[in-house]
Parts: structure tokens; C-alpha cells; sequence
């Protein structure tokens, strides 16, 4: 959903990510978000927010998590239909031989969010 206005001043969202980035990797955890998405999609959605920090799977074990094995594809759209990546952690999700797989801001924006999680905290 798009806000029907952009008003300034700070956000709780805005005061997650600083948070995030200064390595509380638990501050984006509490953000609120709403995308429009089918019923699986969402389920999907709901469960990349439980995928840990520092722990990624992959697609095949995402499909399993969503209780739906065979669909490793669904799994994959799930992810890349995700308009919030760094609230709903679709980063999280990589390919069954480790590799990145894709990512709408990148593949190197993807590897770094990943690399400062795999070390604990998020520095500068």
C-alpha cells in the first residue's frame, strides 16, 4: 500500500533501519508492514520475518517451512513479489548450492546485508 501523502518527520520504520545499521539486528523485527498478496503469499511473507539473522536457508527448506515441499518455485515468486526486503527478510532465502539467487536491488546489495548479519551486527 502506498501512503496517499509524505509527510516529514521521523518514523518508527525510519528509527528501525538506524537501529538495524548501527547492529541491533533485532530492531526491524517489530516494523509493521502490509502488501497486497495472496493468501500463500502471505503465510510466505510471515514466515521470512521468522528466518534469523545470520541464518539463511534455502528455497527448498523455505518451501518445507511453508509446508508445501514441491513448491520451491511459489517460494522463490514469494520472495521476489516482496515489496518490504529489508522488513520481511527475503535476503534470507538462497539457492541450494548457496549462491545468492536473485534480488530486486542486487546481487552485491544482497551478499553485504548477508555479510554484515553472518558477523553479528551491522557496522557502518
Amino acid at each position: 500500500y502506498r501512503p496517499e501523502r509524505v509527510v516529514a518527520g521521523r518514523t518508527a520504520a525510519a528509527d528501525a533501519v538506524r537501529a538495524y545499521y548501527d547492529g541491533d539486528l533485532a530492531a526491524i523485527d517489530g516494523v509493521a508492514v502490509r502488501q497486497h498478496g495472496t493468501v500463500l503469499q502471505h503465510a510466505g511473507w510471515d514466515a521470512l520475518r521468522r528466518i534469523e539473522p545470520g541464518r539463511p536457508l534455502s528455497y527448498t527448506v523455505f518451501a518445507e517451512r511453508l509446508g508445501a515441499p514441491a513448491a520451491v518455485r511459489a517460494a522463490a515468486s514469494i520472495c521476489a513479489r516482496n515489496a518490504v526486503a529489508l522488513f520481511v527478510p527475503c535476503h534470507r532465502v538462497l539457492r541450494g548450492d548457496g549462491s545468492l539467487g536473485g534480488f530486486a536491488w542486487g546481487a552485491d546489495v544482497k551478499q553485504r546485508v548477508l555479510a554484515r548479519e553472518a558477523a553479528g551486527s551491522c557496522p557502518a
